[in-house]
């Protein structure tokens, strides 16, 4: 029974490094632009996920309603724009992870600190 467990594990483990082996190779050929896209996408999905977990955590938490409404959410709105000008870019240009890091990264950034400046979320 042991050895049947070791050999049913080990094949699950390879199963697994199989499937990895090809979403990597499959990431790895794709081009600049079509990850940068996947990557705006993510993004997004990232900064709706910190929207949610921020507004039930102040929903919990009151007392922090005023720097959620005055600082958080405008915090928020550059973010959404920054990827908002990705996007427009995209439909006339190629993009490339990099460019959509610099333009994304920082806003979400901000938007990250100030989640964790108030416990909504740890670092």
């Amino acid at each position: 029974m042991r050895r049947a467990s070791v050999v049913l594990l080990m094949c699950i483990v390879l199963a697994g490094c199989s499937y990895f082996g090809t979403v990597q190779s499959k990431w790895n050929a794709l081009t600049p632009d079509e990850k940068a896209r996947i990557i705006v996408s993510d993004l997004q999905g990232q900064l709706n996920n910190l929207f949610d977990t921020g507004k039930t955590y102040v929903t919990s938490k009151p007392e922090y309603q005023n720097i959620w409404k005055s600082t958080i959410v405008p915090a928020f709105d550059q973010a959404n724009k920054s990827i908002a000008t990705v996007i427009a870019l995209g439909k006339t240009q190629t993009l490339t992870p990099d460019y959509v890091y610099s333009v994304v990264n920082p806003r979400l950034q901000e938007v990250l600190n100030y989640l964790v400046k108030i416990g909504a979320i740890k670092q």
